[in-house]
């Protein structure tokens, strides 16, 4: 997967949107109209948010973000040390890392440009430890210089980072979305509108009554707690059967929400949920 050129991302705060007559929730669009993760309140108390699908999917899926393509985490010894690292001309004289700064040095390879934007960058251990920063971008590996890249921050440093500081880097979930894996661990929400190209725009549903794809496999009955399928891509499927888990044999998964009232039938079929992600 790729991420689109015309990608739209906003760090300002916003208040309420208004639903009006001019947001369709069921539209798809080929550039973006609202910032990605922009979202409404509906008046039946449903609520939906703009995400960047990146790869074709149908309405009525479970979509997640694609950790590979939109980020990646990453563990110790990849922060370069202040002293060590390339000073951008904007801060210059503090150095990426240091308080105040907007940047950080990374050994990354592989990482094309902007990679990262509208994600954030967590620090786990050493020095700046407990600090969420927001990514508005990042250089592509080996710049500024062979086998490191720059992260831009929209909030300044807080506490240094080190070459001890541990860093976690999160993609934004309303970004490179597709149909939820069976592997996922990552929900964003259900899409409203069916994406037959890759790199469009288009609204999820992440709480309220909405239609979902049922798993096949698991039988499902009204007031079930559900999870993401791990049988069905873009599926939901019941958490338990009289207290066993059968939604997945390899990984815990994430709780969406609940059965409302399941779809009769043995092949593919949407049921109105519950879904409960915000």
């Amino acid at each position: 997967m790729a991420l689109s050129a015309l990608t739209y991302y906003s760090n300002s705060i916003v208040g309420q949107m208004m639903a009006g007559v001019d947001v369709d929730v069921t539209r798809a669009d080929a550039s973006p109209k609202y910032p990605a993760g922009q979202g409404f309140t509906r008046a039946d108390g449903n609520v939906f948010r703009y995400a960047h699908v990146g790869t074709a999917a149908n309405a009525g899926q479970l979509v997640g973000q694609t950790t590979a393509s939109g980020g990646a985490t990453y563990g110790a010894a990849v922060v370069v040390a202040s002293a060590s690292a390339t000073a951008e001309p904007s801060e210059n004289p503090i150095l990426p890392g240091q308080v105040g700064s907007h940047f950080v040095e990374l050994t990354i390879s592989s990482i094309a440009a902007n990679k990262y934007q509208g994600g954030y960058l967590v620090t786990t251990r050493g020095t700046g430890l407990g600090e969420t920063y927001r990514i508005i971008g990042n250089t592509a590996s080996g710049t500024p210089t062979t086998g490191v890249l720059h992260v831009r921050l929209a909030e300044p440093i807080k506490v240094a980072l080190t070459a001890t500081t541990g860093i976690i880097i999160v993609p934004s979930i309303f970004t490179d979305l597709a149909a939820s894996a069976t592997t996922s661990t990552t929900v964003t929400g259900v899409l409203m509108s069916t994406t037959t190209s890759t790199n469009l725009w288009a609204w999820v549903c992440t709480r309220g009554v909405v239609g979902c794809v049922e798993d096949n496999t698991v039988p499902v009955t009204a007031g079930n707690q559900i999870v993401a399928s791990g049988n069905t891509a873009g599926a939901y499927a019941v958490l338990t059967n009289n207290g066993t888990t059968v939604a997945s044999s390899t990984s815990i998964r994430p709780i969406i929400g609940y059965s409302i009232t399941p779809a009769a039938g043995a092949s593919t079929r949407n049921g109105a949920i519950m879904l409960q992600l915000e």
